[in-house]
């Protein structure tokens, strides 16, 4: 967090004052100052009301040397005011005491006493206070720990926009004695709702950052485009290309970039060196207007442009933020800070790109600017999740044999909650003749319930057969897949996936209420599955199964809609294993995904952890293939069965940076059977799919080979860690290695085909071009994917 040291500040307008400059403490110069403030009874809350002048100039020398504090003098016309004190909570009192998120930032607040007490002063000093504050577009939201008793300062903090969270025992801290706080936030919205102030919820666009993103958008664009055949960009001098275009007004466009070119015609395009020109004169980057002037090319219906054109404003702005905020270097995050599960929510809001394949990777239509603060995973920040009862004429609970619904919510919510929840939903209930023991409780996003449920459903919250309970007690952390949430109260609980009806990368983001009803039997199956397989019990292959589930259908929409629309996915959730008990002494946690962060200084993470290994890369790499990609290939050819294994459905456990084994989740949705031969239960013959021999194959191809190790082998090769050419040898070497120890299954590899000269290109981009609100029919994915000619296999 970068604070600035001197700025004017104007309180709102419901307390106004002329304006107040903040300027550095000075300990020497100001020690008489702050002394005479600071060691009185007026000030006995801030800790030294006995303190000599001496104490207090050597304190704040003290403090004056930190990097994560700042001590300001608050001055009127060159008088001083006040003082006021701007930290890092993660390096405070309150380190470990509530969930930290990147972008807090704590205040202290001292007001002198005064001989004649100016009305409206406290407040508008705090106004001023927290203006500055906000100041720094790195903050997301302001931190207060006054002492529990100080009435007056909670009535002050209230009135400026602060929330209490509750109260909170702090333990001594360098020269803080402890004391019981009462823990406060306000953020930007807030802030300005309680003052009238200018809103600044989106401090994290400005020129500067908005031209990065655009040029890293673009650079990306013109890759993938690419890569898909959609442009062929021409070859100039000296790893220089050019892209000429006519756009729909009619002027030729020409984008001149330097750029790499890699197997699988992957094409590393340098954002710094864009340039665009129009006509002969020189424009802008800008990834919006790129598309709209490549709109025929790129095979964009009119109807569909207006809205592909948002979801690249959504991404362009969540890049702006993440160059505020993800500061922690590969390096960084590879070595973590001993604390797994801190260090692995850590890293999932530290990833600076979405999907590497999809250009427009962060739509998330239908997230206001707050929303985006609250829910985007980059944001990292913790949420509590709201709960509805549901009745179960129209909602149903299925769950892995042995878990009863009520004995899910006692583990989930605690005895006190459960008993608060089943007095909110009997006193709704009270008159209507509805029996509370015929309800199930399920949870709901916050944004679901305050943007659908309630409005969409409001004949079921109006007849009671959905009651709002309120919110539960733990908070979650949203993860890259944005509808999932991690809890960050008590790790070891279930995730929690929830419904949310936003777009984002080409579909909806909802869950279906049918498919909920065989989610448990699924993940059953696929654990007796791995249990009883030699060759993944060797590769320590774990599934986080997807223990319980609750649907809910209306009636009014079952009979208005057919079984692919999105008001029957409006209302479910699933609870999700925990990794948290699944790892020992020295292990880490990461998605997989989280192997192509690349950060600030173009390091990657793959990178950091191979470094940090101290094996080489090599043998990392087979370490790596072992646990992810052999698994696959064996389920594939032993029993048909594909995943959907991209990178955050994979969660690698590593031990000092080295891939140990992996952790497979998002199972019931994604898994299918693509062939007649695995006898299946009845239950879940909904996951078989019938697919060509020779398209088995693919999902290696195309989910494994193209749409992650064609991004790996790049990045791994440009920090000089290993060649492309050698990477894909290693693949190659572990794959012979995996059918030579299973000579039984050895006819069925070859008849597989990962050898093969080349495969087909399917393009994801493409989908998205076509329909960017629905990009496959998902009765019939197979159906509606987009070819592009074929790429030459790297291991062939």
């Amino acid at each position: 967090m970068t604070l600035t040291t001197e700025t004017t500040a104007t309180a709102g307008t419901r307390a106004t004052t002329p304006s107040i400059t903040f300027r550095p403490v000075a300990p020497q110069a100001d020690a008489a100052l702050l002394h005479s403030w600071i060691a009185t009874e007026h000030a006995r809350f801030w800790g030294m009301p006995e303190a000599t002048e001496a104490e207090v100039r050597a304190e704040y020398e003290r403090l004056d040397a930190e990097t994560h504090h700042r001590a300001l003098i608050a001055e009127r016309d060159g008088v001083p005011q006040f003082l006021a004190e701007v930290y890092d909570p993660a390096h405070s009192q309150l380190a470990g005491q509530y969930a930290h998120r990147d972008g807090d930032a704590g205040l202290h607040l001292l007001l002198p006493a005064a001989e004649s007490p100016v009305p409206g002063f406290s407040e508008a000093a705090m106004t001023a206070a927290l203006t500055h504050v906000f100041s720094d577009p790195s903050v997301v939201r302001v931190v207060v720990e006054p002492d529990a008793a100080n009435t007056a300062v909670h009535a002050l903090n209230s009135r400026v926009g602060f929330r209490p969270l509750g109260r909170v025992d702090l333990p001594p801290f360098g020269s803080e004695p402890a004391k019981r706080a009462l823990l406060s936030f306000c953020d930007r919205y807030d802030f300005a709702r309680a003052t009238g102030a200018a809103s600044t919820i989106a401090a994290h666009l400005d020129p500067v950052r908005w031209a990065a993103a655009n040029r890293h958008v673009v650079a990306k664009a013109i890759g993938e485009f690419a890569h898909e055949r959609i442009f062929e960009p021409e070859a100039t001098d000296g790893g220089t290309y050019v892209l000429r275009g006519t756009g729909r007004d009619g002027v030729v466009h020409e984008y001149a970039f330097a750029a790499t070119r890699h197997l699988l015609n992957h094409w590393r395009v340098d954002a710094d060196s864009l340039t665009h020109t129009a006509g002969g004169v020189a424009q802008s980057v800008d990834a919006q207007e790129f598309a709209v002037q490549f709109q025929t090319v790129l095979g964009i219906s009119d109807a569909q442009l207006p809205t592909y054109v948002e979801e690249l404003g959504s991404t362009l702005a969540s890049h702006c933020y993440k160059q505020l905020h993800s500061t922690a270097s590969a390096a960084e995050l590879a070595a973590g800070t001993g604390e797994p599960m801190v260090d692995f929510q850590r890293i999932e809001a530290a990833m600076t790109e979405g999907h590497p394949c999809f250009v427009a990777n962060n739509g998330r239509l239908g997230l206001g600017a707050q929303d985006y603060l609250d829910y985007a995973p980059e944001t990292g920040s913790a949420v509590a999740i709201e709960w509805v009862a549901l009745h179960s004429s129209r909602a149903r609970y299925d769950a892995v044999q042995g878990l009863a619904h009520r004995d899910l919510l006692a583990a989930e919510l605690g005895t006190g909650t459960l008993g608060a929840f089943d007095a909110r939903l009997a006193a709704a209930l009270a008159g209507t003749g509805l029996d509370p023991a015929d309800y199930l409780y399920l949870p709901v996003h916050p944004w679901q319930w305050e943007h659908r449920l309630a409005v969409t459903f409001a004949p079921d919250v109006a007849t009671r057969k959905m009651v709002h309970l309120g919110a539960g007690d733990d908070l979650y952390q949203p993860q890259q897949s944005i509808r999932t949430f991690f809890n960050r109260t008590s790790p070891e609980k279930w995730y929690v996936k929830t419904a949310l009806s936003v777009v984002n990368m080409g579909f909806l983001r909802g869950l279906s209420a049918k498919y909920m009803e065989s989610t448990p039997a699924i993940n059953e199956w696929l654990e007796e599955v791995v249990a009883s397989d030699a060759e993944l019990h060797e590769r320590r292959v774990e599934l986080l199964k997807e223990v319980a589930a609750v649907g809910y259908r209306s009636p009014l929409f079952e009979s208005a809609t057919d079984a692919t629309s999105a008001y029957r996915k409006m209302l479910a959730a699933l609870w999700r294993e925990s990794p948290a008990e699944r790892i020992g002494e020295d292990e880490q946690l990461a998605t997989m995904a989280s192997l192509l962060h690349v950060d600030a200084d173009g390091n990657s993470l793959a990178a950091a952890m191979i470094r940090r290994s101290g094996v080489g890369a090599e043998a990392w790499l087979q370490c790596y293939l072992d646990a992810y990609l052999v698994p696959l290939v064996h389920f594939l050819i032993r029993y048909d069965l594909v995943f959907m294994p991209h990178g955050e459905n994979i969660i690698l456990v590593t031990r000092n940076g080295l891939p140990d084994r992996m952790l497979m989740k998002d199972l019931a949705e994604e898994v299918a059977v693509i062939g007649p031969r695995t006898p299946l239960p009845e239950d879940i013959e909904r996951i078989r799919v019938d697919v060509p021999a020779e398209e088995r194959v693919f999902s290696i191809f195309t989910d494994v080979f193209d749409c992650f190790f064609r991004f790996l082998a790049p990045l791994l090769a440009g920090e000089g860690l290993i060649t492309e050419e050698e990477f894909w040898g290693v693949v190659r070497e572990r794959l012979r290695a995996y059918r030579e120890r299973n000579p039984e299954l050895a006819a069925d590899f070859d008849e597989l085909g990962l050898f093969a000269d080349g495969f087909s290109l399917s393009c994801l981009n493409r989908l998205q071009l076509r329909n960017n609100q629905q990009m496959l029919d998902l009765g019939d994915q197979a159906g509606g994917l987009i070819y592009a000619g074929t790429l030459e296999n790297p291991i062939a």
